[in-house]
């Protein structure tokens, strides 16, 4: 099961609250590629500071709430929540830059890079991990390595089809209905 972002207002309200799934992956790519993902190589190229989508909550699940019922009396976990409430209206606002700075360079996304041979190098990967020489294995290992574009993540066509766009007015959507819900803050979990 793979991994997502989720959205949770301050307090229960009747609106729409799934985080679109184009962009749960747009966001969490920094995870796997850093500088090189997507995200990172659109806020350059955009001139526009999205690292507010990286500041996640964390919470206790029920293996932690496990983990804190098997400590001794007057024991503490180690490991502490991390609440991080974002602003509805800020995000709001920055949705809409975004979505403005989009509009405003329509072509954008032909300046991303993306590794067009991610699959055949998937496959190289799996060969070269069954190699039996070690240092056959090292060796072909840095020669992938060293191949232009290597790092960069494949395109998935989801800023070249302008789903993001979709995406980003949808998650608008939910948060203006937060906002007339009387919702003015949420966090961002990835689990």
């Amino acid at each position: 099961m793979g991994m997502d972002y989720y959205i949770v207002p301050e307090h229960e309200i009747a609106c729409e609250d799934s985080f679109p799934d184009g962009l749960s992956f747009f966001f969490e790519q920094v995870g796997g590629y850093g500088e090189v993902a997507e995200v990172e190589q659109v806020s350059r190229i955009l001139q526009i500071d999205l690292s507010a989508f990286q500041e996640i909550s964390f919470e206790e699940d029920e293996e932690y709430d496990d983990f804190v019922a098997e400590l001794e009396e007057g024991e503490h976990p180690k490991v502490e929540t991390s609440i991080i409430w974002h602003d509805t209206d800020k995000t709001i606002a920055l949705i809409d830059a975004f979505l403005t700075k989009i509009e405003t360079f329509p072509d954008y996304h032909k300046q991303v890079l993306h590794n067009p041979n991610q699959n055949k190098r998937l496959e190289s990967f799996l060969q070269i991990t069954t190699a039996e020489d070690e240092a056959e294995m090292v060796g072909q290992l840095q020669e992938l390595i060293n191949q232009p574009l290597f790092a960069y993540p494949p395109d998935y066509g989801y800023l070249s089809k302008g789903e993001i766009v979709e995406d980003l007015k949808n998650l608008r959507q939910t948060l203006i209905c937060y906002k007339s819900s009387g919702v003015f803050r949420f966090k961002l979990l990835y689990m």
